[in-house]
């Protein structure tokens, strides 16, 4: 029997071949995916932007990219002003406790000479009860006939309703603390004795956000006059569909504002970024490019980047790939540790030739990065488009190094941290909200939280919008 002919052994074997490479291309393919999917597996809070209540039950222990100082010992540090509870010059009220007998003899002591005294001074709050007060507005006739009657002071009306104080009271645990409008409603009930509706408690939300007009519009004039900014935004819940609340902040100045989306339609629409010439500090968002060429300057947050640099080193297939981003982990926070030195030691810059120094290691890590993840079509590797991200964004990612603008720093941390107390108040069981809810919430937790960085307490801000609302000064 004859066997194949040469031509079929060569037509056979280009389709091997053919198939073999058709096999590879997919091993190829499905072990980029299964790297994917390893990664995302991998990822939580402590290597990528993900925000701590999405790591689950098994939580890893937070992971502080910060080196361990070798000169400070944890805890208070030598000539530190301590916080203790200290004694009041001139106290509110004097009570006298007066011995009824001799310690030794136990002689009455009622008409003894009086030898000075030792003075305790006790901090507390007096009980709080229930008063009602009836406000009488007296109606008086005129020699004309006309029977005029007294003016009812601000915020009080009909027969019979609640006072400021009160209405203060309900608030604030309604718009600041992680409770529901239900739970409000009871606490007021438990610690006054005073029985309330969840209705009463959304229209003080209602009458506290009614007149923040005039105060949002100065906010965010004080706002666009700051010199440095930072902007965050994060998810959050709105009727049960993705939204964000939107976080633009100054040194005393904060504010909220929620949207469903994080696109330019958002952004221009809360009228801060658009016209800006400042300093931004912010993520590498899309979104916020479009500013960026009318900003004096952008600083992107740092701690950003250490997390993306902390999951490239997570999900490293061996350590030498890994070895760029620990290098350039170090980089950025000794450079972040240079700088706040530098600003402590009260000079305006670093020295060119350290700044020349960091860019020129800080690059050279990035380029290294490159090179250990090499990249023949398709999909680029993550760690790829970090390495040429820090490349492309070097002067951004390395700004504080050259520019010491009051209130620029190397991370955009207090923006990110902001909003946590309201992701929390979102999660909370009957506190999920829609859009319309949500801004009022929002708007009101701007103005609280502006109104405590000056000094004036939460139930002294919702007292003044009884009259005029406190305002921020333009120059803040």
């Amino acid at each position: 029997m004859q066997g194949p002919s040469y031509e079929e052994l060569a037509a056979l074997v280009a389709v091997q071949a053919r198939v073999i490479d058709e096999l590879r291309a997919e091993t190829a393919e499905l072990r980029t995916g299964v790297a994917g999917l390893k990664r995302r597996l991998g990822m939580d809070s402590t290597n990528s932007s993900r925000p701590p209540s999405s790591d689950g039950l098994e939580k890893k222990a937070t992971r502080s990219q910060r080196e361990r100082s070798k000169e400070r010992r944890p805890g208070g540090q030598p000539g530190r002003a301590g916080r203790s509870l200290q004694p009041v010059t001139e106290p509110d009220r004097v009570e006298r406790v007066e011995p009824a007998e001799c310690a030794a003899c136990s002689s009455p002591l009622s008409s003894a000479v009086e030898e000075g005294f030792r003075a305790v001074q006790v901090f507390d709050i007096p009980l709080i009860e229930r008063e009602v007060t009836e406000v009488r507005l007296i109606r008086r006739r005129c020699w004309c006939g006309v029977v005029t009657c007294g003016q009812a002071p601000p915020g009080i009306s009909g027969p019979a309703c609640y006072g400021p104080n009160l209405r203060a009271f309900v608030t604030l645990p309604a718009a600041e603390g992680q409770i529901s409008t239900e739970r409000t409603a009871k606490l007021t009930a438990g610690l006054l004795d005073v029985e309330v509706s969840c209705g009463f408690v959304d229209r003080c939300l209602s009458r506290l956000g009614a007149p923040l007009d005039r105060f949002e519009a100065k906010l965010k004039q004080a706002l666009r006059r700051s010199q440095v900014l930072g902007a965050d935004e994060s998810p959050i819940s709105l009727a049960g569909e993705r939204g964000y609340a939107y976080t633009v902040r100054a040194t005393g100045l904060t504010w909220y504002r929620a949207a469903d989306n994080r696109g330019h339609a958002a952004l221009d629409g809360f009228g801060i970024l658009p016209g800006y010439d400042g300093v931004l500090i912010r993520d590498d968002s899309v979104g916020y490019h479009k500013y960026d060429s009318h900003l004096a300057g952008v600083q992107l947050c740092c701690a950003y980047l250490l997390r993306d640099l902390q999951g490239v080193i997570d999900n490293a297939p061996d350590q030498e790939r890994a070895a760029w981003a620990r290098a350039a982990q170090r980089i950025l926070c000794e450079t972040g540790k240079r700088v706040e030195q530098a600003h402590a030691a009260g000079h305006t810059t670093l020295h060119e030739s350290e700044h020349a120094r960091i860019e020129k290691e800080f690059l050279n890590v990035a380029r290294c990065g490159i090179s250990v993840n090499p990249h023949s079509g398709g999909k680029k590797p993550t760690a790829r488009q970090l390495a040429e991200r820090l490349v492309d964004r070097s002067h951004p990612v390395l700004r504080i190094t050259r520019d010491f603008t009051p209130g620029l720093t190397w991370t955009n941390n207090a923006s990110e941290q902001a909003p946590r107390d309201i992701k929390a108040k979102m999660n909370v069981r009957g506190c999920r909200r829609g859009p319309t809810g949500a801004r009022r919430y929002l708007r009101i937790r701007s103005y609280l939280t502006t109104a405590r960085a000056h000094g004036l307490t939460a139930l002294h801000a919702i007292h003044a919008l009884t009259g005029t609302p406190w305002l921020p000064t333009a120059a803040a």
